[in-house]
């Protein structure tokens, strides 16, 4: 656990190695998961803009190397710098597309439909020729499930289909992504958007 959810500790959060799980628990331990942090990446904005406490669990997934540049020095550069609040401003609405996208998601196609567009999220990210791609290391089913409002269980039934079709190879915390372009189809075939 990096942060926990209500930490009233201020100050933003860089990635420097490693892959974190933003995510919340349910009263019932349902864990929803709503996005994964990778390398290069940061976190802790929102607290540093409006000082409330935390609004979730930043929690760690593997071995990971974080920097933390204190609240005073964020409030400096949001008085010092426009280029600095430019740049906050723009991953902001970037985030909050991303959330939109992923609510409708949510509601409006199949778990299914979530697990390939996922996975061609993270593929697109790792490919560099837009034919093939490797995410290593993939979520584990159960990472996969919280961060798409999901169970185990159809997660792997999805993976394994998938599979089946030759479209993606898994190997220990390896998936191999064979068609990016197949994998595309799959999910406009199965009612979601690319």
């Amino acid at each position: 656990m990096i942060l926990q959810r209500h930490d009233q500790e201020g100050g933003i959060y860089l990635l420097l190695e490693g892959v974190l799980l933003a995510n919340q628990y349910a009263k019932s331990g349902r864990e929803v998961g709503y996005r994964r942090i990778t390398q290069g990446s940061y976190f802790g904005e929102i607290s540093a803009i409006d000082g409330l406490p935390r609004s979730v669990n930043i929690v760690a997934l593997e071995d990971s190397r974080i920097a933390r540049l204190p609240q005073s020095l964020v409030r400096r550069l949001f008085d010092e710098s426009p280029r600095f609040m430019k740049a906050l401003l723009e991953d902001m609405a970037g985030l909050a597309r991303s959330l939109t996208d992923r609510l409708f998601e949510l509601t409006a196609v199949s778990v299914a439909c979530r697990v390939d567009i996922e996975l061609l999220r993270m593929a697109s990210a790792a490919s560099r020729d837009g034919r093939q791609a490797v995410i290593n290391p993939c979520p584990t089913h159960a990472e996969l499930a919280a961060l798409l409002g999901s169970q185990r269980e159809p997660v792997t039934r999805e993976l394994n289909r998938l599979a089946g079709l030759g479209i993606v190879r898994q190997t220990g915390r390896t998936l191999h992504v064979l068609d990016l372009p197949a994998l595309a189809d799959e999910v406009e075939r199965i009612g979601g958007e690319v």
